[in-house]
């Protein structure tokens, strides 16, 4: 036996300004989908509306959905393409779709990860200073390709930054001995992400300009357990 003649769409009409249409079939069902899964899918009145065109509306419905959360979550700030998977797998969307999505996002210059790297590392340097080491970490851990890490922290001087935050930590708190100075500047730059010889160094340093802005610090020089 024959399968029965597919619907036809007899009425298409824009709804929610533009955004959505209703499709009035020939069997009195109305199916709603968004104004652009209908431009994907060349709908217009008259064509039949066979199970495979539906099931094209719906793919395509999953797509436009995925676009709107994706540019959600670029909203608050930008993001590295694992990051974007990550996320859009989160919310239920299929890999079709987050590939698609992906592509129209690369296309688009919305998704670059050496774009993120580099406004990262100009981030960090702007509000929270860290080391080479602790940047490298941080854009690996969010899918970063090792070249595209590289290419952003190039550049970075760690012992002019380390220098920079040891003299603004130096500043905060009592000044005590140099091990107890030791202490907290060199342990807050290694927790930044400094190596053990820039943060001796950085940490002698702001000590030593410490000593000459203000004589009546101990002159203790460090001990040798001390860097």
């Amino acid at each position: 036996m024959d399968d029965p003649p597919s619907p036809a769409i007899i009425e298409v009409r824009v709804i929610s300004h533009g955004r959505q249409r209703l499709l009035s079939l020939s069997d009195g069902r109305e199916v709603l989908f968004s104004d652009e899964a209908c431009e994907r899918c060349g709908v217009a009145e008259g064509m039949a509306a066979t199970p495979e065109l539906l099931k094209q509306l719906e793919r395509a419905e999953r797509r436009v959905s995925a676009h709107e959360a994706a540019l959600r979550l670029l909203s608050s700030r930008a993001r590295s393409e694992t990051e974007m998977r990550t996320r859009l797998a989160m919310r239920g969307f299929d890999p079709a779709a987050i590939d698609d999505e992906i592509g129209r996002l690369h296309g688009s210059g919305l998704l670059d990860d050496q774009k993120f790297a580099e406004a990262w590392v100009e981030d960090r340097k702007r509000v929270s200073p860290r080391g080479r080491r602790m940047l490298r970490y941080e854009l690996l851990g969010r899918g970063i390709d090792p070249s595209a890490v590289e290419q952003a922290v190039d550049g970075i001087d760690d012992r002019e930054t380390a220098l920079q935050l040891a003299r603004g930590r130096a500043r905060k708190g009592p000044r005590g001995t140099y091990e107890a100075f030791y202490a907290k500047v060199g342990g807050f730059l290694r927790r930044r992400g400094f190596d053990y010889e820039v943060t001796a160094a950085a940490t002698r340093a702001a000590w030593q300009e410490l000593l000459a802005e203000t004589p009546d610090v101990a002159d203790e020089p460090a001990t040798s357990e001390t860097p």
